[in-house]
């Protein structure tokens, strides 16, 4: 009996001598990941509570177990308190700028373990579990910030604008130029193209904006296949081509605006300059094409080389 006992006393002195020597009485969990993403951008999705709904994907009846909030945000740092089992770790999350379009992502914490062999044990489980949440939530971030078309809601590319003519023709209105207002001044531009004895060549091209409180200025653009000449306020001009971001979308006003948004955007997250007026080009008449869903419209942003 005697015997049983010492062995018994031996077993649990390994086991507890073991749960010392191999958990450690500090546990430092990690992540980390490198997104091609701006530092604007991700601090955008990963600094609001509201944009983690795009990776973490929550059960509707509240069975996952985890729950995450952002906290304490300071510059380039934030808190990431998880809660999960009745337990809370307040997380440190970090974004390391590596260049204008690439962005480190490093994301931890510590779980200090205590004396107790049987709390340490209990937290070296828990430190697992929570590690292993986290590289699943980590692999859906840097998925997702990796995904422009995700960011933006629309795919923006960098393209190549060709040099060609146009005639165009600018007025001053008292309230924000409707699509009609657009296609009014369209169609003046295309007469006076025809009366030059050219053809329009390509799609009309629209630019609008509030130049204060009660005026705004609306601008339209004509590609013609020679350079025509200005008179009666209609201005022929040459188009200069370079570099640009560029985005297409589908649908009416409602969308294109949205598209200007985003645009704008992703030319403020990457610090782009821009040495002339954006334009959308109108793919499809809309005189001619009354349902919005089927409208085609490109925008495009000239950038500086």
């Amino acid at each position: 009996m005697k015997k049983g006992f010492l062995a018994t006393a031996i077993l649990l002195i390994a086991v507890f001598a073991a749960v010392y020597l191999f958990i450690p009485s500090r546990l430092i969990i990690s992540d980390v990941g490198i997104v091609k993403c701006s530092l604007p951008a991700a601090k955008r999705f990963l600094f609001e509570e509201k944009n983690w709904r795009a990776w973490v994907n929550h059960d509707p009846l509240g069975r996952e177990g985890h729950n995450y909030q952002v906290s304490n945000t300071f510059f380039t740092k934030t808190d990431i308190i998880i809660k999960s089992d009745g337990e809370s770790y307040t997380t440190t999350l970090r974004l390391l700028p590596f260049n204008v379009d690439s962005t480190g992502i490093e994301w931890g914490d510590t779980l200090y373990t205590g004396n107790n062999p049987f709390t340490r044990l209990r937290q070296y489980q828990k430190a697992i579990a929570l590690k292993k949440q986290m590289d699943v939530i980590m692999s859906n971030m840097t998925s997702f910030l990796n995904d422009k078309t995700k960011i933006y809601s629309a795919n923006i590319v960098r393209a190549q604008l060709k040099d060609e003519p146009l005639l165009s023709k600018r007025v001053i209105m008292d309230h924000y130029p409707t699509a009609k207002d657009a296609y009014d001044l369209i169609a003046e531009v295309r007469n006076n193209v025809a009366l030059q004895g050219d053809s329009a060549v390509g799609a009309a091209m629209k630019y609008s904006a509030a130049i204060d409180s009660n005026n705004y200025e609306l601008m339209v653009g004509i590609p013609t296949s020679r350079m025509l000449r200005s008179n009666n306020g209609f201005i022929a001009k040459g188009l200069v081509g370079g570099n640009l971001i560029a985005t297409e979308i589908r649908g009416g006003e409602w969308t294109i605006n949205k598209a200007w948004e985003n645009i704008r955007q992703y030319k403020a997250d990457y610090k782009l300059s821009s040495p002339a007026i954006p334009f959308e080009s109108m793919i499809t008449d809309r005189t001619k094409e009354p349902d919005t869903t089927r409208w085609i419209t490109r925008i495009y942003y000239p950038l500086r080389d």
